[in-house]
């Protein structure tokens, strides 16, 4: 545990929780389903989900992308002379909070648009005339458990954006720097946009999409009523 030590004490926290929780799901595999988000008419619903679906993970790989960039990023928003470890910690919640609250709205959207009801169970939905992709998209909201500290991460993400849009930054995919500003925009536009739009994936675009928007608008709010950037 000796690289932890050079963390910054909120970052460090928060890579020790969901480590821990990854850890105990993995012992308890019926954990996860107790802590992932459920939509508010399944039977599994409880309303710790909207705050342990965000310290939950549904594989090795999914919690070490989203830790991997907690570290990178997370330890350079919460210097003393960015934001200091309060507003970070406010800023990590806050964009989890909203992305779970955007994913919750557009498929409460959906639910009404296919069934002119926000409550339902497969029972209610018998008798109504639907499609095969409605109806697959309704049964994808009911089942699905949502977990994962994506959102978060994304509004870390923006906010760094904001912060440093001329930081270079490296993709995967491509070999070259791009802009912390041009380079986090595409992410979420080309990548989450078009995936949400068509479905592709069982991914939680909306999500990523809201946790984005509200950590841009919360270090945009920080920045303009301080009369004066946060570095």
């Amino acid at each position: 545990m000796r690289f932890l030590s050079n963390i910054t004490p909120v970052v460090k926290n928060l890579l020790i929780l969901n480590g821990l929780v990854f850890i105990a799901c993995l012992i308890y595999p019926n954990l996860t389903e107790l802590l992932a988000m459920h939509y508010p008419s399944n039977p599994d619903f409880k309303p710790w989900q909207l705050v342990t679906h965000m310290f939950t993970h549904g594989g090795f790989m999914h919690i070490l992308f989203n830790m991997y960039a907690l570290y990178n990023f997370g330890a350079i928003l919460e210097n003393d002379r960015v934001l200091g470890s309060n507003r970070f910690a406010f800023l990590y919640l806050f964009s989890g909070f909203g992305a779970i609250f955007i994913h919750l709205a557009v498929n409460i959207f959906m639910v009404y648009h296919y069934t002119g009801q926000i409550f339902f169970d497969n029972e209610s939905i018998a008798n109504l005339s639907l499609s095969k992709d409605a109806l697959g998209n309704l049964s994808s909201i009911y089942y699905s458990g949502v977990v994962g500290a994506s959102g978060a991460i994304y509004g870390l993400l923006a906010a760094f954006g904001y912060l440093f849009p001329n930081a270079p930054l490296m993709f995967l995919f491509i070999p070259v720097p791009i802009k912390a500003k041009y380079m986090i925009p595409l992410v979420i536009i080309a990548y989450d946009i078009a995936f949400a739009q068509y479905g592709l994936d069982n991914v939680a675009h909306y999500a990523h999409i809201g946790g984005a928007l509200f950590g841009f608008l919360l270090v945009l709010f920080w920045n303009k009523t301080n009369k004066q950037t946060f570095y």
